[in-house]
């Protein structure tokens, strides 16, 4: 199980390392959430809101 980076197409990367041949679906689902959050706060910190909002 790989959790892919929707922006460049290539498997995330977390801690330095690819997250290829993960160990279950419930672990990549978790990574992913975990990343879409650190992305949206990034994302609200520096004044870009989801969906176009300002």
């Amino acid at each position: 199980m790989t959790v892919f980076d929707v922006f460049t197409g290539q498997p995330a990367i977390v801690a330095g390392h690819p997250s290829v041949d993960l160990p279950d679906t419930e672990y990549a689902k978790e990574l992913a959430a975990i990343l879409n959050a650190n992305d949206l706060k990034q994302r609200l910190s520096h004044g870009r809101f989801p969906g176009g909002f300002a």
